[in-house]
């Protein structure tokens, strides 16, 4: 690279900090709610990159609370069990094998993995079930229909004296969406819902969903028509005609922003450093939904 090129990557550089600062001050201090997809985390090398992001977020001063799910991860060990893997209205059946599956997958692998990766990129990240701290409140629940799916839940409340008291102490809490219900036994809670709870219930000043696709379109398959920004009482109007995979991200943004969330995004998780590009500059990416 000859001197001038160097010079000139230098400067573009320093200019992409110079860009981030107004960011960077307004966030510091805030709370920031981050739901990752199965997607972003199946492969070693993606889900390095998004625990950098997260640990440069914290370090700069944000409030990390992140909330993983694992459909692929999931879908893929029933089907190892010889489970076919069965949705209805983009919620997975989860009957009474399965959802030992689902706890082994969330907990013993997808959780303990995406903590010591954070840790390893310098946060103190701690990982949660819904059961730690009273933390989630669910109650079983059916298909749209009415349809018995099994061991799934809703969230009923969201108690965040946990996630205070880690986030207070300079900790990341990091959970998987398995609760128990009004019996004690698990449930299987859609980790969107969840994610849009707990930042309603924080009153955080952004949700970002890392999913799989590049943002909210106004016709699926047609990569013109991207929504770049909307507000809420849009959203809620699109709702009814999205697709199952994107129908609980789009109720869960618009439950946390009734609730007082300042913004949401929904990002690719497969772009690399996705969510400082959204963050921490002028053009972002994907979807923001505003209030």
């Amino acid at each position: 690279m000859t001197l001038q090129g160097a010079a000139a990557l230098a400067a573009s550089k320093a200019g992409t900090l110079i860009e981030a600062l107004p960011y960077i001050r307004s966030y510091r201090g805030q709370t920031v709610v981050v739901k990752i997809g199965g997607e972003a985390l199946d492969e070693a090398a993606k889900a390095r990159v998004v625990a950098e992001d997260l640990a440069l977020m914290t370090l700069v001063g944000i409030r990390l609370v992140v909330v993983h799910g694992g459909g692929p991860q999931v879908s893929e060990a029933m089907e190892r069990s010889g489970i076919s893997p069965r949705f209805v209205g983009g919620l997975r059946v989860t009957d009474g094998e399965s959802i030992e599956l689902v706890r082994r997958v969330l907990l013993g692998s997808i959780n303990a993995d995406l903590v010591g990766r954070l840790c390893a990129a310098g946060l103190s990240a701690v990982g949660l079930s819904g059961a730690d701290g009273g933390l989630i409140s669910a109650e079983q629940t059916t298909g749209p229909a009415g349809e018995d799916i099994g061991r799934v839940g809703r969230v009923q409340s969201i108690d965040t004296q946990i996630l205070s008291t880690l986030l207070e102490q300079g900790h990341t809490p990091v959970v998987a969406t398995v609760a128990p219900g009004a019996d004690g036994a698990p449930l299987n809670v859609n980790a969107d819902e969840v994610a849009g709870a707990v930042a309603g219930a924080l009153r955080a000043a952004k949700l970002v969903f890392l999913t799989n696709v590049e943002g909210l379109y106004r016709d699926l398959g047609d990569r013109g028509s991207m929504i770049s920004e909307l507000k809420v009482d849009e959203l809620e109007a699109m709702i009814a005609a999205l697709s199952d995979g994107m129908r609980p991200k789009a109720s869960s943004a618009a439950g946390a922003l009734r609730a007082g969330v300042g913004k949401v995004h929904i990002l690719d998780g497969r772009t690399e450093h996705a969510l400082l590009l959204e963050v921490f500059t002028d053009e972002g990416i994907g979807t923001q939904v505003i209030s």
